[in-house]
C-alpha cells in the first residue's frame, strides 16, 4: 500500500504578527515545519511527502528540506490562496500508484509517528479518518449579537479534530473535484455522504495560530525531549 501526506505549509503569519510564513518559524534550533516534518520522516508506513507552500517561499523550504536531510519528500509544490486549493495542488502532484493520501497541516509540529501509524492503520478499515481528541471545557451556543446563551452542548459527543486526516485516494480525489472550500478536508468527504472515523489524537498536538502556541510547543518539546 503506498502511501504519501500532503503537507500545506502556505498559511501566513498575520496571526502571529510576522511577516514570514508561520511555519519558518523557530522551536529550539529547527522551523516549525521541520519537526512536523520529521514524524512522517520517522513514520515507517510513510513512503513520499508532497510540502506545498507559498510559491514566494519555495526556495526556502527547499533549503530546510536539504539542510535537515529529509529523503522522503517528492516535490515541494506551490500553494494557492486557500488550504483548500493548496490541498488540491498537493493531490494533483501525487504519483499515480498512491493508494493512501494523508493531509496535515505544516503547522502542527507536535504530531508523532504512532498517531500517524494509527490513523494509517485505521483508514485501512474505514477509508476516511480524522484524527481527534474529545473537547475538555463545558462548551456553549452563543447568539453572536446578544452573546445569549441558548445551548450547553453535550461535550461527550465534541470532538476537536486534528490532522493527519486519512483517506484512501479516490474518496480524497472524489472530495477536492469540485470548486468547494472547507476548513478541513473530511468536511468534503462528508458532504459526498461518505462516514468519517475518528482516530484518537494528542491533545499535544496542537497547532500553531498565535504567538502563545510556540511558547506551549517548545515546552511540550522539551518535555518529550523530541528535538530534530
Amino acid at each position: 500500500m503506498n502511501t504519501w501526506v500532503i503537507i500545506p505549509a502556505a498559511g501566513s503569519g498575520e496571526r502571529m504578527k510576522v511577516d514570514v510564513p508561520k511555519v519558518f518559524l523557530k522551536i529550539g534550533d529547527w522551523p516549525v515545519i521541520v519537526h512536523a516534518l520529521d514524524a512522517f520522516e520517522k513514520c515507517s508506513l510513510i513512503d513520499g511527502i508532497i510540502l506545498v507552500g507559498p510559491e514566494e517561499h519555495l526556495k526556502a523550504l527547499e533549503g530546510i528540506v536539504r539542510e535537515a536531510g529529509f529523503k522522503k519528500i517528492r516535490r515541494v509544490v506551490a500553494g494557492g490562496a486557500t488550504r483548500t486549493q493548496s490541498v488540491r495542488h498537493g493531490l494533483k502532484a501525487l504519483d499515480k500508484d498512491v493508494d493512501v493520501v494523508l493531509v496535515h497541516d505544516g503547522a502542527r509540529p507536535l504530531v508523532t509517528p504512532a498517531i500517524i501509524e494509527e490513523s494509517i492503520k485505521a483508514c485501512s478499515v474505514s477509508g476516511a479518518v480524522v484524527v481527534a481528541v474529545p473537547v475538555k471545557p463545558t462548551l456553549k451556543v452563543v447568539d453572536p449579537r446578544t452573546r445569549v446563551v441558548s445551548e450547553t452542548l453535550d461535550r461527550t459527543l465534541v470532538w476537536e479534530v486534528q490532522t493527519p486526516q486519512v483517506f484512501k485516494r479516490e474518496i480524497i480525489e472524489r472530495a477536492y473535484g469540485g470548486d468547494e472550500n472547507a476548513t478541513d478536508d473530511a468536511a468534503l468527504v462528508e458532504r459526498l455522504g461518505i462516514p468519517v472515523s475518528v482516530c484518537m489524537g494528542d491533545h499535544r498536538n496542537i497547532k500553531i495560530t498565535t504567538p502563545e502556541d510556540l511558547v506551549i510547543a517548545e515546552a511540550l518539546l522539551r518535555s518529550r525531549d523530541t528535538y530534530h
